[in-house]
């Protein structure tokens, strides 16, 4: 019982480390009545990151003409339709037992402006985001100096938008490095899953 209260889920921004292996892998994607969805998991066996996920979310036609009728602000109209496609990269993580926080990622090859804020309206923030986003570093001194007495289960996420998309399904692998509050980097090198899927 102890060891769930102890547990952390900090969703700060991304990811890894060198020497995992692939353990299995899906691709899944469906439309419901507002969006339309491409979701794609790895797991591995080894190594500090157990998971990642990346999940593209798309306004359906139907919607789009929706908020076209509804929304007769101009200004919000246009960051709800502008916003979209949305992009959202997650990873677990279980590097010892301590929480962690990141304040850059590094994607190699790529130049890529960070937007640093957190999401409280996603529809309509989306679109303020320059090539990602990532919410603030630091949030929490105390949690990440505290030594817990089980490993930490750490999940990190950024938001992506589609300009850096393009620019990462440019790569035959990718090559993103972490680099956290206390100046430890963290490297994930794969296969480029947002080239085959055709993100």
């Amino acid at each position: 019982m102890f060891a769930r209260f102890t547990m952390i889920v900090c969703r700060i921004t991304i990811f890894c480390v060198l020497g995992t292996f692939l353990l299995s892998a899906s691709f899944n994607s469906y439309c419901d009545s507002t969006f339309c969805y491409k979701k794609y998991k790895q797991e591995f066996d080894s190594g500090s990151i157990k998971s990642i996920s990346f999940e593209e979310n798309d306004l359906t036609k139907e919607r789009r003409e929706k908020v076209k009728r509804e929304y007769f602000e101009e200004s919000y109209r246009k960051s709800i339709l502008e916003g979209y496609p949305a992009y959202d990269l997650n990873f677990v993580i279980i590097d010892g037992n301590r929480a962690i926080d990141f304040k850059n990622v590094i994607f190699d090859g790529v130049e890529a402006e960070v937007s640093v804020f957190t999401l409280n309206e996603p529809s309509a923030q989306l679109v303020e985001i320059k090539d990602f986003q990532m919410g603030p570093f630091g949030a929490l001194p105390k949690l990440l100096k505290f030594v817990f007495p089980v490993p930490v289960t750490n999940t990190f996420g950024i938001s992506l938008r589609r300009g850096l998309i393009n620019k990462l399904k440019q790569k035959d692998k990718l090559k993103i490095t972490l680099v956290s509050y206390d100046d430890r980097k963290f490297v994930l090198e794969m296969d480029n899953f947002i080239k085959e899927y055709d993100f």
